[in-house]
Order: structure tokens, then C-alpha cells, then sequence
């Protein structure tokens, strides 16, 4: 008789003893791991919406590395078209230097050559219609070149619009980025110092249940002598 009382009373606590265990396994691989969150089985609505932040966080680092290099292309464009910009300078001098009457044709055939030259090393001449400056005619010439420092002038302040908006895009991506990985980071990542005093609970449990159960295991010897 003694025997069915222990066996009713010693299956509980064995139960809380390995709950009690189960749980500080738990607590122990949130403070190992630092994750909240190991498996689906700790909270499946909470990895799910994580999983969702990721997905985000990933689609605005892509956008990120778009719009960067969005502004790398347009400061290496940019920076030709200074380099354009220069030689069309230096060829507009050369045309007013020309015309100022003191120069004999052995001086404008090498202003000229000076000109041909510069025209030369400029990648879209033909498009920008400077590719055949002729100092004979220096009202043509300036006209041309005038011309085509307003095409020049007018892609800089694209390219530079351009840019802005890809940095102004690539801030908010960043703070999307970073607003997002917050929200995960909530979501995630263990709160050491509940994670702390909940461990602390839980080895206080275990070790109440396990002198329960010892306890119950020592009657039951008891019982078995009597």
C-alpha cells in the first residue's frame, strides 16, 4: 500500500524535475547563443517576422550597393567631362589669342595645331560638334565651342542631380536598414539580464525538484524496509 502512495506522488516530481532541467537547457543556449530565438519551437510568430526583416534588410542593402554605385559612375563620368571641359577652355583661348591680329600664319598654323591636339583628346567631339575647330573662321569656332560647353555644362548638372538623388536614396535605405535590423535585433537577440535572472530561477527550481524527488526516492526506500 505504501508502495502505490509513493508511485502516485513520485511521477510529478520527476516531471518537474525534468521540466525544470529542460527549461535551464533552454536559458542556457539563449545565453550561449545570444539568440532569443534558436528554433521555430521558441516562438514561431517571432521567427517569422524575423525572417521578414531579413528579407527587407537584404532588399535595401542591394538598393544600398545600386545607388552607390550609381554615384560612382556619375563621378567618373563626371570627372571626364571636367577633363572636356578644360580642353574646350583652353580651345576658346586659343581662338580669341588667334583673332587679336598680331600673330603671322606660321604663329595660327601652331595655335591651330595647339587646337587640333586638344580637340583631339576630347572623347565625344564629333557629338558635341567641335571636331573641326577651324581658327580662320573664329566667330564659327567660338560659336561651336561655346555650344558645346553649354552641352558639357548641362550633363554636369545631371550627372550632379544624378548623384544627389542616389545619396538621398541611399540615406534612407540606411535608416531603413538600420530601423530594421533594430526591430530584429528586439525580436532576436536575448536580453541578458532577464535571460540572467530567469536562469537563476530556473537552477533555483531544479535543484528544488531534484531534492524533491530525492526526498521521494528515500521514503520510498523507507517504505520498502518498513
Amino acid at each position: 500500500m505504501a508502495i502505490s502512495q509513493v508511485s502516485t506522488t513520485t511521477a510529478p516530481s520527476d516531471f518537474y524535475m525534468e521540466q525544470a532541467k529542460k527549461r535551464q537547457e533552454e536559458q542556457a543556449e539563449k545565453l550561449a547563443s545570444g539568440k532569443r530565438i534558436n528554433s521555430a519551437a521558441d516562438d514561431p510568430a517571432g521567427l517569422q517576422i524575423s525572417g521578414r526583416l531579413t528579407s527587407g534588410i537584404n532588399a535595401d542593402e542591394a538598393y544600398s550597393n545600386i545607388y552607390q554605385n550609381q554615384v560612382s559612375l556619375n563621378n567618373i563620368q563626371s570627372a571626364q567631362l571636367q577633363g572636356t571641359t578644360e580642353l574646350l577652355q583652353q580651345n576658346q583661348a586659343l581662338v580669341v589669342q588667334s583673332g587679336n591680329g598680331i600673330y603671322n600664319a606660321d604663329d595660327i598654323a601652331a595655335l591651330q595645331a595647339q587646337v587640333d591636339a586638344n580637340t583631339a583628346a576630347i572623347p565625344n567631339a564629333t557629338d558635341l560638334g567641335v571636331d573641326s575647330i577651324d581658327l580662320n573662321d573664329p566667330a564659327t569656332a567660338q560659336a561651336a565651342l561655346q555650344g558645346a560647353q553649354q552641352t558639357t555644362d548641362g550633363t554636369q548638372a545631371e550627372l550632379g542631380a544624378s548623384s544627389n538623388a542616389a545619396e538621398s536614396a541611399f540615406r534612407s535605405t540606411q535608416a531603413a536598414i538600420e530601423a530594421q535590423s533594430a526591430a530584429r535585433s528586439r525580436i532576436l537577440d536575448t536580453n541578458y539580464a532577464q535571460s540572467t535572472s530567469q536562469q537563476a530561477q530556473n537552477d533555483a527550481l531544479l535543484q528544488s525538484s531534484i531534492q524533491s524527488y530525492q526526498q521521494q526516492l528515500a521514503a520510498k526506500n523507507i517504505d520498502r524496509l518498513i
